[in-house]
């Protein structure tokens, strides 16, 4: 679907496979940045982070951690009012001009309420979603479909290998497989039906 953008927010944790076409912005207050997903989402603008399947402006962005439990409902919230936030200044700006310069005609007045490439940006309606279940779930179900899960590594997933090659594809034996090495559940957060909370529990 080109306009669906899906945002991978894990931190170190991101190792051994993506969802495909993914972008990596990971959580936190300086690196997770709406701006910047707006720039990717909206304008087009990805820089250095995109390839060529990704652009276009996208209506539905998707965002998911490791296992979508916080990080991703949390990045999914931030770019939520950040979107708001925006278009209500976006308003207040617009509002001002015209008040301002009531003799300007309403293609000038609109021409500076969409510089820096927002035209559009008020109407702009993107639908938001967490992925349930994040990487984790998702990487458990499809790692054998390159079409759906980028570099997967098995020795991560500790599954996947020589074992795997009689056990259909998207099989649920896939999904209750293996742990994480590099993730470390939070201990309040409870462990899910399918996966082990990786090596060991945050404290």
């Amino acid at each position: 679907d080109p306009s669906l953008l899906v945002i991978d927010v894990r931190n170190d944790d991101n190792g051994g496979g993506r969802i495909a076409k993914s972008l990596h912005i990971p959580d936190g207050e300086t690196t997770f940045c709406p701006s910047e997903v707006v720039g990717i989402a909206f304008r087009a603008n990805c820089g250095s982070i995109c390839n060529a399947l990704t652009r276009g402006r996208k209506d539905k962005i998707v965002l998911h951690c490791m296992e979508s439990a916080r990080r991703g409902p949390r990045c999914a919230k931030r770019l939520l009012d950040y979107i708001e936030e925006t278009k209500a200044n976006y308003d207040n700006v617009c509002k001002k001009s015209k008040k301002k310069d009531e003799n300007r005609s309403n293609d000038d007045l609109n021409n500076q309420c969409c510089a820096n490439d927002d035209c559009g940006f008020k109407d702009w309606k993107p639908r938001i979603y967490v992925l349930w279940g994040g990487a984790d779930l998702w990487i458990r179900r499809f790692w054998d479909d390159r079409e759906l899960v980028e570099d997967f590594d098995p020795e991560y997933w500790s599954f996947g290998g020589d074992d795997h090659n009689k056990i259909p594809v998207n099989s649920n034996d896939n999904v209750l497989r293996g742990s994480h090495c590099d993730y470390l559940r939070p201990v309040d957060q409870p462990q899910t039906e399918w996966s082990s909370a990786g090596r060991g529990m945050k404290k």
